[in-house]
């Protein structure tokens, strides 16, 4: 974010709250549907998500890519009087339609005029409810989908990140990536996807998120005839086995044709149930790479070490991932490392002052006001959080984060930042004819950081 962005941000963030509560209505039905809707009229439009607690974490290693080739069959829903599918449908209207899957849930969001709202719900129930699961659609489908996998493993990016949860994690399903392998999309058939849709798109499993042009009294009589009506369906949300704390250094290293290496430290980081450990996290990742405010760029990209660095840290149900990215050269490797470790060290070892938290503070209140603008992102920060645990944490993130203190940012940098147990990856360049590949030490062979 520019200086002169961040200041013009900093005097409309303090005006109003991110996500006023007070203008927030929820409903659980009787089957266990759950509705929460944030009425404003400032533009003529309508934005609604519906969550599906259904992400890769709730596959079988056999079943791995199912959520997210279910989600492809969403779009094959078809409007009852003409036959149209409903992504054509919705755009039609002028609207935009697009679903996504992720580790914790899956969720199919849409936003059209509010003249719409009711016609594009209505399709919104009947393609979760009324889904079309045929062999020859399932054909289709994972065609798509193998191809999306093959792509994206073509990419350092994609490869990178699904060799990072791969090695972080041993048992917990959050190893996996979330669209399967090509091979293991292959094997899927219109039997699993069926099975797998009865046991978790049922209503008690889901939440719709609605911002916008709506009257909630209207659209609650409207979203119990729809979803609320459906009969309940017993059932209960699979935890599966804990992720033990590491308690070495993991490390994985792979080659691709370039010129620059991508590297990646990741620590296991706290899930939805620690939420002041949450929201310390998010300052800590703030404070490491918040641009050009960030350590990281000081002593990295300044420095001509890195090229690009990023710090990454999603919340999820259960513990995740800390993440600090570096692109660099291949000489440069070493150097990288230590400098990041430092980082780290630093972050532990020297407790952060009342000004550099507050200014993370601002920086996190700012980031967190301008994604929150447009309805549709409401639904994405309200949806997200009712999906893992429940939307008031999205309403009292802003709170949370001002409570934090110093003592919690060394704690929780304590806590998780361990120096001596945490993953790293490795994208290297592969070695070119007639080339002799240099020696590289191993993480745990490197000297003492400090």
């Amino acid at each position: 974010m520019s200086a002169v962005l961040l200041l013009a941000a900093m005097t409309v963030v303090a005006a109003a709250p991110v996500l006023d509560g007070t203008k927030v209505v929820e409903k659980q039905f009787d089957n266990g549907f759950r509705l929460i809707v944030k009425p404003e009229h400032q533009w003529g439009l309508v934005s609604m998500g519906l969550y599906i607690r259904a992400g890769s974490v709730c596959e079988t290693d056999q079943e791995a890519g199912t959520a997210h080739l279910l989600e492809h069959m969403l779009f094959e829903s078809t409007d009852r009087s003409d036959g149209q599918r409903i992504g054509p449908a919705i755009e039609g209207m002028g609207g935009s339609i697009n679903a996504r899957t992720t580790r914790d849930f899956t969720h199919l969001d849409i936003t059209v005029a509010s003249q719409y709202g009711d016609e594009a719900l209505a399709m919104l129930a009947q393609a979760v409810f009324e889904i079309e699961i045929s062999d020859a659609a399932v054909a289709r489908e994972r065609e798509i989908v193998a191809r999306e996998l093959t792509d994206r493993a073509s990419y350092a990016e994609g490869s990178l990140d699904d060799l990072i949860w791969d090695t972080a994690f041993t048992a917990h399903p959050y190893r996996r990536g979330i669209g399967g392998t090509p091979e293991a999309v292959a094997r899927i058939t219109a039997a699993g996807l069926t099975d797998f849709h009865a046991r978790w798109y049922v209503p008690a499993n889901m939440a719709l998120i609605v911002a916008g042009d709506v009257e909630a009294d209207a659209l609650t009589a409207r979203v119990e005839e729809l979803f609320g009506s459906r009969p309940a369906t017993g059932f209960e949300l699979t935890i599966p086995p804990a992720e033990a704390p590491p308690t070495e250094v993991r490390t994985a290293v792979k080659t691709r044709p370039s010129g620059t290496t991508l590297l990646t430290f990741a620590w296991q980081a706290p899930g939805i149930d620690k939420k002041t450990d949450v929201c310390a996290m998010d300052l800590i990742y703030t404070i490491l790479g918040e641009g050009a405010f960030g350590r990281l760029y000081t002593s990295l990209e300044e420095s001509g070490l890195g090229l690009m660095t990023s710090v990454d840290y999603l919340t999820q149900r259960y513990p995740g991932l800390v993440m600090i990215t570096v692109l660099t050269t291949p000489g440069n490797d070493l150097q990288v490392r230590g400098a990041v470790l430092a980082e780290v060290q630093r972050l532990r070892d020297e407790p952060v002052t009342e000004a550099q938290l507050a200014r993370a503070k601002r920086l996190l209140r700012v980031a967190y006001a301008f994604n929150n603008e447009a309805y549709s992102d409401q639904v994405g920060t309200l949806g997200f959080y009712e999906a893992i645990d429940t939307h008031r944490f999205a309403i009292d993130y802003v709170d949370l984060v001002n409570a934090i203190t110093v003592e919690d940012i060394t704690r929780v940098a304590q806590t998780y930042l361990s120096l001596d147990a945490y993953t790293l990856v490795i994208i290297r360049p592969e070695t070119r004819p007639g080339e002799t590949e240099e020696a590289h030490l191993r993480c745990d062979d490197m000297p003492p950081v400090g």
